[in-house]
């Protein structure tokens, strides 16, 4: 039996927490359902959108995430989780009609097929000319604006911030 003055070793011996140690998460879509994932995050002056997704029951501004909860010129970096339309079929939008400057990062496997899928989702949907999010012109522009592709299992460094695949610290 150890006695109660001895410390844990499990414990952290200096606080983590100080100034500015709050991270906000703010979910603009898919936060009780499924569709439209798009996630704002603010850590430590740094904002990383989350994901920019459409919801498939909805068609035109209702299929969007709120990002009008939002200033799209604020967020640092877009992350792009994985290639489903809830996921990042908002992303043409989002970064041809809003005021969104940053960083768009998404898998080697989600930018292979990220225009010819959106380019088919444009084809199929039936909606209004008037109610189209987008076109493929939208789509072809946003291509250069995906700067980087990254592994499942790699660390990204972008700026001060650090994104590691939970994958990638287990095996380390």
């Amino acid at each position: 039996m150890g006695s109660s003055t001895q410390s844990n070793p499990l414990k952290r011996k200096d606080s983590i927490k100080g100034p500015g140690d709050k991270l906000d998460i703010t979910p603009l879509g898919a936060g009780n359902e499924v569709g439209r994932s798009c996630v704002y995050m603010t850590y430590k002056s740094k904002t990383v959108l989350f994901d920019c997704g459409i919801h498939p029951a909805y068609s035109g501004m209702a299929a969007l995430p709120y990002f009008d909860e939002i200033d799209p010129s604020t967020i640092d970096v877009l992350l792009v989780t994985h290639f489903h339309l809830d996921h990042c079929a908002s992303l043409p939008y989002f970064l041809e009609k809003t005021t969104f400057k940053g960083r768009v990062f998404m898998t080697h496997a989600t930018k292979a097929i990220y225009k010819l899928f959106l380019s088919d989702f444009v084809k199929i949907s039936k909606i209004s000319v008037e109610e189209m999010l987008y076109d493929e012109q939208d789509i072809a522009r946003t291509m250069d604006k995906i700067e980087g592709s990254f592994e499942l299992v790699a660390r990204l460094q972008i700026q001060a911030m650090m994104f590691v695949n939970p994958v990638d610290v287990m095996e380390s």
